[in-house]
């Protein structure tokens, strides 16, 4: 498990480099690819603005002339289509960031939202919302935008302070929602991803329609072997796995994290396409 914790803190640090700014290297390659006159941040790879431009058939052009954005629309769906989630859970780099913040304060301080809230309503009415919202000159996207927030910290983590002094209420109300209320003070620290992300809201309706196929590859349990012991619900920073008489796995919150899979003590939950011929026996944590 602990290997496994220090892979994923590994792709976090992987995910700071490759899309955002001052690096944002696999960015800069897709803009240079692209021949696009757009800068290299997180902005370029954020899902929030192709979503809204969906609903907006004059946005289309953009789309056309600016493929990267294109791109990202494509490519992360179709990923969590068939691999599941697994930008959410090993490489975006503000819900990795509040899911280890909230590491360093203890779990009773902590609000549990696992088993006392099912998020899909509410994340599902957040990304609907988005896009009503534009049919009243309304747009949220980059209102309510966790992925802005990271970029200005990290921007000022090497000297760059300019994009703090754009901060307005709405980035405040977020700042304050995402890092704190729904990130270090939320068990798992995923609070923010859960509720509020829209992006992370369409990925998980792929997933989960993905799951359902032959093709989409997702966590499964092996009821047969599970001695519903709650490890998996635990360790999951999602609060996707619940108990009940039985343990399920909620695939529209499920990030593909792969914690209970690396947890569980009776090697009962793999990641598959299906559970047909269930591997048997411990494998290498």
């Amino acid at each position: 498990m602990r290997r496994h914790l220090v892979k994923r803190f590994v792709f976090f640090l992987a995910g700071l480099v490759l899309f955002y700014a001052p690096f944002a290297l696999l960015t800069r390659l897709l803009i240079h690819l692209t021949h696009s006159p757009l800068a290299a941040d997180a902005h370029r790879i954020c899902l929030r603005m192709p979503i809204e431009w969906i609903a907006q058939p004059w946005m289309y052009r953009t789309l056309w002339d600016q493929p990267l954005y294109l791109i990202v629309l494509v490519a992360l769906p179709g990923l969590a289509f068939v691999l599941g989630p697994l930008f959410c859970g090993w490489m975006c780099p503000p819900g990795m960031f509040t899911e280890y913040l909230s590491r360093l304060l203890p779990a009773r301080w902590q609000i549990r939202l696992s088993g006392k809230i099912n998020p899909s309503p509410i994340r599902y009415g957040v990304l609907a919302g988005m896009v009503i919202a534009l049919f009243f000159n309304a747009r949220l996207s980059c209102a309510f935008c966790n992925f802005s927030m990271m970029q200005g910290l990290v921007n000022a983590g090497f000297g760059d302070f300019q994009g703090l002094r754009h901060w307005w209420s709405f980035s405040i109300l977020t700042l304050g929602l995402w890092l704190f209320v729904l990130g270090l003070f939320t068990r798992g620290g995923r609070g923010w991803c859960n509720l509020l992300c829209p992006a992370g809201a369409l990925m998980g309706l792929f997933h989960s329609l993905g799951q359902k196929s032959r093709i989409g590859w997702a966590v499964r349990i092996n009821s047969s072997a599970c001695q519903a012991c709650g490890t998996c619900a635990s360790v999951c920073p999602a609060g996707a796995v619940s108990q009940a008489s039985e343990t399920k796995i909620n695939y529209h919150a499920c990030n593909a994290c792969l914690d209970c899979v690396q947890a569980c003590p009776q090697n009962a939950i793999f990641y598959r396409r299906t559970l047909e011929n269930p591997i048997t026996g411990p494998e290498p944590r």
